[in-house]
């Protein structure tokens, strides 16, 4: 979404690769904690700008939000170079998201997510579909708890011609309650096995993998935060060996809301920054 930092964002696809836990579960607690913040503070748009690091106005960079329908919907226009992309976002009575419409000129994506009777997220459906209708495929994430309500295992299905290569993924929970493990299973062959770590706060602090060809545990992301649980800083691998990995720094105003954003490469220079101003309802 921040495609200030322009096309580079595209290296840090590698990093994200099965990272099921924190795509899922994670992923969609954050976009109701985002939510939350913008019904609390009546927040009614958003409009983000960017600079490069020399502070020259991106001028191929937008993003525009606007809180609709009383806090059940969000829609985002985001323009990155040649691409415009809308994006719709619906909101259940408890806060959680239940669906997210993404399109642009060529492609249609639509995921829905479903909550079982304790409010755990049951199954994510992902649809894709192109403007021609040529291409129509529909993924699926099955998630299934143990008895003390943690993750257990999560299965990923295809429909179609890409019904083979379905997937298992295992948990296991360490001795604080959280997602310690993640191990993914293709025709029950292991095919990747990350570690998640926490703070004393049971706050993630790192997704870590082991690297096969440096013989070695090696991070995907590390989180710092502040006091308010806000996400201060985040560090993201590249699928290139030149760029290393990128450095995502945030600050929060005082009332939870993101009013600033820069990103630095791994020789913590400037690469590029993102400034975001509200308008409110009340």
């Amino acid at each position: 979404m921040k495609a200030i930092i322009f096309s580079i964002l595209l290296c840090t696809s590698f990093s994200a690769k099965c990272q099921y836990y924190y795509s899922d579960i994670i992923g969609s607690k954050e976009l109701s904690k985002q939510q939350a913040a913008y019904i609390k503070n009546n927040v009614k748009t958003l409009t983000a700008s960017g600079t490069d690091k020399n502070g020259v106005k991106a001028s191929d960079f937008s993003e525009y939000h606007e809180v609709k329908e009383n806090g059940a919907g969000l829609r985002i226009v985001n323009i990155s170079g040649f691409t415009k992309t809308t994006s719709s976002y619906k909101f259940d009575n408890t806060g959680s998201v239940i669906s997210v419409f993404d399109s642009t000129s060529a492609v249609q994506n639509l995921s829905t997510y479903f909550y079982d009777e304790a409010g755990r997220l049951s199954k994510i459906q992902n649809k894709v579909t192109d403007s021609s209708g040529n291409f129509n495929q529909t993924e699926v994430h099955t998630w299934i708890y143990n008895a003390n309500g943690k993750p257990e295992k999560m299965w990923r299905t295809f429909d179609g011609q890409n019904s083979r290569d379905s997937m298992e993924v295992k948990f296991t929970i360490d001795e604080n309650g959280n997602v310690g493990e993640e191990k993914a299973f293709k025709r029950g062959k292991e095919t990747s096995f990350l570690y998640y770590y926490y703070d004393d706060k049971n706050q993630l602090t790192d997704i870590v993998r082991f690297n096969t060809k440096l013989k070695k545990l090696l991070p995907d992301i590390m989180f710092e935060y502040d006091d308010a649980r806000n996400i201060i800083q985040k560090i993201t691998t590249t699928s290139s060996q030149r760029m290393g990995y990128l450095i995502w720094r945030y600050i929060f105003n005082d009332k939870g809301l993101k009013t600033k954003e820069a990103l630095f490469n791994s020789q913590k220079q400037l690469t590029g920054k993102i400034e975001y101003n509200y308008t409110f309802s009340k």
